[in-house]
């Protein structure tokens, strides 16, 4: 994995200010959804992980969320390819940020989705209860 979704997530426009500077990893994370727009020209991905922030709103903790989920919206998309998706594909998350786009690949060769945006953005960011059985 490519320290890029580390540094990406760490800034302050994603999750640097609720994760203290250090997101989860991607290993930790999971992708839940992805939803291709054409019309936008965009994919959002979802991502579930079980390592909350450390500086969360006091509610989270009165309400003993165990969970959190955020949707990152990458834009300006070029070279889609879809080649299946699977738990197997949702296993691996690889991203490389450059100047000039993001290089996303969910999933293992043959099987996954890869793409390159001109843009990401956080789309949205939440807590809730998980149940603790999978």
């Amino acid at each position: 994995m490519s320290g890029d979704w580390s540094r990406l997530l760490a800034s302050p426009d994603y999750l640097g200010d609720l994760y203290d500077c250090t997101p989860p990893s991607a290993d930790s994370c999971d992708p839940f959804y992805v939803h291709i727009d054409e019309r936008e020209n965009s994919v959002t991905v979802g991502f579930d992980t079980r390592i909350l922030p450390v500086n969360v709103p006091k509610e989270w903790h009165e309400r003993g969320f165990n969970a959190f989920e955020f949707c990152l919206v990458f834009e300006g998309i070029e070279g889609l390819r879809v080649t299946g998706w699977d738990s197997t594909a949702a296993e691996r998350i690889d991203m490389t940020v450059s100047p000039e786009a993001f290089e996303v690949i969910l999933g293992v060769p043959g099987s996954g989705i890869m793409f390159r945006a001109s843009t990401a953005r956080l789309a949205r960011a939440r807590a809730y209860l998980a149940s603790d059985s999978i």
